[in-house]
C-alpha cells in the first residue's frame, strides 16, 4: 500500500513539474530564435551597408522567359539569403553556388560548383529551435505540382519583408477607394506606392535611407514556419519566390491579416497546396496557421507566391526590424480587417510592415 502511495505522489509531482519543464525549455529556445534572427537581420544590414541597397527578396532572369506571377518551378533564381551568405560568415556555401544558372539547375561545374550541394546545406543560424520541421528538406519530386523545381532544399525560418500583396504579374491590379494595388510587382504601382511596399522585392528592393518611416518602425525579417511536408517548400531558404519571402495580403487586399493568421482557407499560397491538404490534412494545416488556399483551376494552383510571418511560440512570432532589434510580436496585435476593408486606413500590423505609409504607430501598440 505504502509503495502504491509513493508512486502515486510522484506521478502527481511529474504531471505539475512537467508542464514548467516544458515552459522553462521553449523560453529557452524562443531566446535562441531570437538570436537567431538578430543575427541575420545583422548580416542583411551589413549587406546594405556594402551594396548601399537591401538584397532582392527574389530574384529572377524575365528576359529567360520567367514570369513573376508564377516564378516557373522550373527556373528559380536565387533568393536574399543566397546573396547575405558572405555576411553569415557562409563564403563556403555562397561559393559553391553557380549563379549563372537557375538554382534548382543540379549541374555540376568542372571547378566544383553545384547548385544542389548549395542550397541543401543547413544554415544553423537560419534555424529556429522550436520548429522540428525544418531538419525536412523539400523535395519538389515529392509532389507532382512542384516536381520541375527539383530536390534536396535545405529549410529556414527567417523570410524577407517584401511587401502586402502576393507575388503576381504587373498587370495584375486592384483598385480599392482610388488605391491601385498591383500586388507586389516591383514595375508596377503595386511596389512602386510608398504606403504599399516592404523593403525586399523581387528583383528590387530599397537602401535604408529610403525606409522613411523609421528603421525601428519597419520589419525588415519575419519568422516562419518550414512546411510540414517534403512536398511543401515553406522555409527553403535558397529559393527566390516566396518560400522564403513574405509577401502577405494586408489591410484591403487580404486573407493575410497579422502574425499567425488562419484567414480563410488558410492566407498562403503554396504551389503544393491540394496535395499538402490530402497528405497532411487541412485541420492539422489550420491548427498551425499553415494551411493555404487551394486555387482550383487556377494558374496559381502552382506558383507559391504569398506567405506570412507565423511562428510555433505560444501567442506571438519574431520579427528584426530595420534597425536590427528583435521584438516578439502578439498574436492580437491590430491587424486589418478581411479583404475590402476601407483603404487606407493601415492596421498596426500592416504599418511595421510598411516601410513608407507616413502614419504613426501609437507607442505600446507592439
Amino acid at each position: 500500500m505504502e509503495l502504491l502511495v509513493v508512486i502515486t505522489i510522484i506521478g502527481i509531482l511529474i504531471a505539475l513539474l512537467l508542464p514548467a519543464v516544458q515552459a522553462a525549455r521553449e523560453a529557452a529556445r524562443l531566446v535562441q530564435c531570437q538570436n537567431n534572427i538578430k543575427q541575420v537581420g545583422l548580416a542583411v544590414l551589413n549587406y546594405e551597408s556594402a551594396n548601399g541597397i537591401f538584397p532582392p527578396a527574389a530574384s529572377w532572369n524575365r528576359a529567360a522567359g520567367v514570369n513573376l506571377q508564377m516564378v516557373n518551378q522550373n527556373k528559380i533564381g536565387p533568393s536574399w539569403v543566397v546573396l547575405v551568405l558572405p555576411f553569415l560568415e557562409q563564403q563556403s556555401v555562397y561559393d559553391i553556388f553557380d549563379l549563372n544558372r537557375f538554382i534548382n539547375d543540379d549541374t555540376a561545374t568542372p571547378d566544383g560548383r553545384n547548385n544542389r550541394v548549395a542550397r541543401g546545406t543547413s544554415i544553423q543560424i537560419m534555424l529556429c529551435p522550436s520548429d522540428s520541421n525544418n531538419r525536412t528538406p523539400f523535395n519538389g519530386s515529392a509532389s507532382s505540382y512542384t516536381s520541375a523545381s527539383r530536390d534536396g532544399w535545405a529549410r529556414g525560418n527567417y523570410a524577407a519583408n517584401a511587401a502586402l500583396g502576393m507575388m503576381a504579374d504587373r498587370n495584375w491590379c486592384v483598385n480599392y477607394n482610388g488605391l491601385v494595388h498591383c500586388c507586389g510587382a516591383p514595375d508596377a504601382p503595386g511596389w512602386k506606392s510608398n504606403s504599399l511596399r516592404g523593403v525586399m522585392g523581387g528583383n528590387v528592393a530599397l537602401r535604408i535611407a529610403e525606409i522613411q518611416d523609421g528603421t525601428s518602425y519597419t520589419i525588415l525579417l519575419g519568422e516562419i514556419i518550414s512546411g510540414l511536408h517534403p512536398a511543401d517548400p515553406r522555409g527553403a531558404w535558397a529559393m527566390g519566390n516566396a518560400a522564403i519571402s513574405l509577401w502577405g495580403h494586408g489591410t484591403f487586399m487580404g486573407d493575410c491579416t497579422g502574425p499567425n493568421s488562419r484567414g480563410l482557407n488558410g492566407c498562403d499560397n503554396v504551389a503544393s497546396c491540394m496535395y499538402l491538404g490530402q497528405v497532411v490534412g487541412r485541420e492539422v494545416m489550420a491548427d498551425l496557421a499553415m494551411d493555404c488556399y487551394p486555387w482550383v483551376g487556377s494558374p496559381y494552383s502552382v506558383a507559391t507566391n504569398q506567405q506570412s510571418v507565423k511562428s510555433l511560440h505560444p501567442g506571438g512570432a519574431n520579427v528584426c526590424l530595420g534597425d536590427g532589434s528583435v521584438r516578439f510580436i502578439n498574436d492580437f496585435i491590430d491587424t486589418a480587417g478581411f479583404i475590402n476593408a476601407t483603404a487606407p486606413v493601415f492596421s498596426v500590423w500592416d504599418r511595421l510592415n510598411l516601410s513608407n505609409d507616413g502614419q504613426v504607430i501609437p507607442a505600446g501598440t507592439y
